[in-house]
Parts: structure tokens; sequence; C-alpha cells
């Protein structure tokens, strides 16, 4: 099969398209034929930091057919669509991936939008599940405008939620008020919280979504009421910052930790994901599609996911 490897990290000029040999699904397993690759945050870390080689196939999520199911897999068929999570094998013609990752398409749903249902709104929806949001609370969303981002503010609002997003450019921030957006917070010159206090007459937020980590968590644990949750998701800005253990105590707030993928397989998890997929089918969730590459120019799809001021998920297909 041909496949995306890359022999060290770094940009994305070091991907290549290569003949390297077929994967075999183990007994819990599913063959899938690639259909759709969605370019996740995950894959580009990967690139810049783990090492290569023809074993280290790129990338988390891909949807495509059912070519062979493992002895031990009950629930899937050959022929069936599916969308799947793993660590890696994305980047390829061929994929074999454990079934408990695997999801059903529903008949109709565009298979780059099923591609991206697992990780990003699969994340946003678990997290918001974690942060346990109530109708008429008010959640801040870093990164509002990313893959899991735009699926939390789309989320949150349809919960009843006062939403309130981060982001760097003011233009793509509006963008986002059609998917229910109420309030943005462009970060630079002032922190966060410092502008949300103006906004919201003190520290008044019910809930925090972090797809950022790095200082912006410790700025945004600031913002949160007492008693407050925060959920972080992301750590591109910093995985070592510290927080104030102190202001935790005192001000009874909360920080849980959300990586959705261990926990995918489980019955909540695996339900929470089919109930996304049929709400994409139905336009009852967008994920707004910024640019789609032929495998050979996966170089080229990296570096459109790389770039700042987007909307929506760039993808690949085969």
């Amino acid at each position: 099969m041909k496949a995306i490897i890359y022999d060290q990290p770094g940009e994305p000029e070091v991907l290549r398209l290569e003949e390297v040999a077929d994967p075999v699904p183990a007994d819990t397993e599913l063959l899938i034929r690639v259909e759709a690759i969605s370019i996740e945050g995950g894959d580009l870390v990967g690139r810049k930091h783990r090492p290569g080689g023809a074993d280290a196939i790129l990338g988390y999520a891909a949807a495509g057919e059912v070519l062979q199911v493992g002895k031990a897999v009950e629930g899937f068929a050959v022929g069936q669509k599916v969308t799947t999570f793993h660590w890696t094998g994305s980047h390829a013609e061929l994929r074999a991936v454990p079934a408990a990752n695997c999801f059903v398409v529903p008949q109709g749903l565009d298979m780059r939008i099923a591609a991206a249902i697992p990780v990003g709104p699969g994340t946003a929806a678990w997290a918001l599940q974690l942060g346990a949001l109530q109708r008429g609370q008010t959640v801040l969303i870093l990164g509002a405008a990313g893959g899991v981002g735009i699926a939390a503010v789309q989320l949150a609002a349809k919960m009843g939620a006062r939403v309130i997003g981060t982001g760097t450019s003011l233009a793509s921030l509006e963008k986002l008020r059609e998917y229910g957006l109420t309030d943005a917070i462009v970060t630079g010159s002032r922190s966060a919280s410092a502008q949300l206090r103006d906004l919201l007459g003190g520290n008044a937020v019910d809930l925090l979504i972090d797809n950022i980590g790095g200082p912006e968590l410790s700025d945004g644990i600031e913002a949160l009421r007492d008693g407050g949750r925060a959920v972080l998701i992301g750590v591109l800005a910093g995985r070592n910052q510290p927080v104030d253990a102190g202001h935790l105590l005192m001000h009874r707030k909360t920080v849980i930790g959300c990586l959705f993928g261990p926990e995918m397989g489980d019955p909540q998890p695996r339900a929470l994901v089919a109930d996304l997929l049929e709400k994409a089918l139905h336009g009852e969730l967008q994920l707004p599609i910024d640019a789609t590459f032929p495998l050979s120019e996966a170089a080229a799809a990296h570096r459109r996911a790389e770039e700042r001021g987007r909307i929506g998920r760039v993808f690949i297909t085969v």
C-alpha cells in the first residue's frame, strides 16, 4: 500500500509518499480501506516531535470501508463504512485499527466529516460532560476556532450556556457567532481573565475548556468563579505549567484532565460518538471544511493545517 512516512521529525516537508507493507489486522481489529483522513492536532505534534521510520505512519483519524473483520470482533461486517481512531496509521491507503475505536457511519454522511467526528467533537462533548455544564451557565473556551473548540461552541450553545471563546484573530472568532458563540475575547495585549472581569463584572465563569495549556491554563483558572471547573484538553503552549494549588484550595476550583482516546471504546463514550455522527448527518452539528488534499500532497495538507486564522478542518482523501 501507499502511505505517508518520514525519517526524521520536522516541518511538513519531511513527509513523503512511499510503498510499504500492507497492515495485518489482529483478532480484535478491523482492516479498512481509507477514504478520508482528518488532520488532527496530534498528527502535527507527532510529525514534529516523534521518531520517524517506515513503521511510524502518522495519523489519528480516518474513515473508510471495512475489508476484513478480526476473529474476535462482533458488530461489524465487510463492506460497512466506519470512522476510526487510533494513535497511528491514518495517513495510508489501508489501516488496521482496534474495533473498539471504530464507529459505523450513517448512510449519507460525508466521509470527511465522519473522519473528523471522534477526535474533535468527541473530545468536546466528553469535556462538557466531565465539566458538568448546565443550562444558563457560562463556559469559556480557550482556542475556540480549533477542531475541538468549534464543536464545543456548538454543543455548549445548544445546552443553553453562554459561550465565550478566545483566539488571536477577531475575524475568526466573529465567524463563530453563527455556531453559537456569545462573546469573543482576543488574546495578546491583555489577558483573557482581565477582559472577562470587564465583560462579566467579576469572576463568573462556571466552566473552562482549555485547548491550549501553558500560561493560558493558569489565566483561565483565574477567571473561574469559586467552585468552578476547568477541563484541560490541549498542552500545545506548554506541558509543565505551574498551577497555584493554594488558589485552587481557597476557591474550591477543580481541574480535570480530558484525553478522550483511551476512553473512546467504553460504552458511554461510544454512545456519545454515535450520537454525534447522527447529529452531523442531520445538520445539528456543523463541521466546516477548510481544505481537502490528495494523499500525495500530505505535506501541503499539514502546512495548511498549521496556518492560523482558519475556520474548519483540513482533510486528505485517498
